[in-house]
């Protein structure tokens, strides 16, 4: 990626402008990283507070990562930044080298949770998440390429990461979406049906928010007048692309203002959450649970579709064919998965 100090066309006209500019890239890379840190805490507050299972595990491990990476190029990008302003001499090349690298691997890995969070949520489809998983793979290898080569244009990279995060999250909420068009007629109150709403505009907000800034860094890189903004929106990007993935987890784990989010990696485990189907033919106040017993549960609640969370350390019983390949028993009681 080349972030080389610019030419004297692309730079500021004036030393006072330069240093500005220097200053204005330091200020909004540490903006955004200040806001990343708040949610950052406030999302391991939300998963040390979760049962422990390999979802949560999961979830925990990848945000200190993105977190940490996170940190490092903010640290480098200070560097850089401070260089600038005082005509330090740095190795600079090798610094740009350095934090081009742990972004893309920072990419890698918030991309490959929102592929991961889709998996789950087409009921363990290996097959929704191959074309995404190859354009992950493809977009990574291209990025370490384009990393170790300052000659070389980011645009493939970009774009490929973008096309990637948007078709990622297409799937993901269409197929909430899809449940809950599925269900509504004979399940779904207007209470469910704004709650799977809800769940559709976090993936769907939160996804937009990373793409949106990658799109707004292509077009600035495109347009010669306006490369000056490349700095300080590469500086909002770095920061974003892992505030994205942590605004979903913090922003379910927070239940919306206290509702139950039925699509949610804090409020479940993110591996086997099913949908329960109420049985119809027996009493309004029994719905069957995905563990073989028969919660007890107020009137209020007989018609609604609840997301149970299994214990993972217990084994799952044998689910119907009919039911496993998505084909709802509305009569039976039995589960759903997705």
């Amino acid at each position: 990626m080349d972030r080389r100090p610019k030419s004297p066309v692309e730079r500021p006209a004036s030393n006072m402008d330069e240093f500005w500019y220097a200053i204005s890239q330091l200020w909004v890379g540490t903006f955004f990283y200040g806001i990343y840190l708040v949610l950052f805490c406030i999302c391991i507050y939300i998963l040390l507070n979760r049962p422990r299972n390999p979802g949560n595990t999961i979830l925990l491990v990848t945000a200190i990562a993105l977190f940490t990476l996170a940190t490092v190029q903010a640290v480098i990008n200070l560097v850089l930044g401070a260089a600038e302003i005082d005509d330090i001499d740095l190795p600079y090349d090798q610094l740009v080298v350095a934090t081009s690298v742990v972004y893309v691997v920072n990419n890698f890995i918030a991309d490959g949770l929102v592929i991961y969070r889709c998996y789950v949520v087409w009921n363990n489809n290996i097959l929704v998440t191959i074309l995404p998983t190859l354009m992950l793979i493809a977009a990574t290898v291209l990025g370490i390429i384009v990393a170790l080569d300052l000659n070389l244009t980011a645009y493939p990279f970009f774009a490929l990461s973008l096309a990637t995060n948007v078709l990622v999250t297409i799937l993901t909420a269409g197929r909430i979406w899809w449940i809950c068009r599925r269900s509504r007629s004979a399940y779904l109150k207007t209470a469910e049906q704004r709650r799977y709403v809800s769940a559709v505009a976090i993936l769907i907000e939160s996804g937009m928010l990373y793409s949106a800034t990658v799109l707004t860094y292509l077009i600035v890189v495109s347009i010669p007048r306006v490369s000056i903004l490349e700095e300080p929106i590469f500086q909002a990007l770095t920061q974003i692309m892992a505030i994205a993935p942590t605004l979903i987890i913090v922003r379910a784990g927070m239940n919306l203002k206290g509702e139950e989010m039925p699509i949610s990696d804090t409020q479940r485990p993110i591996l086997g959450a099913r949908i329960v189907r109420p049985d119809l033919n027996k009493d309004k106040d029994e719905e069957t649970a995905i563990n073989g017993t028969t919660p007890q549960l107020p009137p209020i609640l007989s018609a609604r579709i609840l997301i149970f969370q299994p214990d993972l350390n217990k084994d799952m019983p044998a689910i119907p064919p009919d039911v496993e390949k998505g084909q709802p028993d509305y009569g039976s009681g039995k589960t759903w998965s997705f």
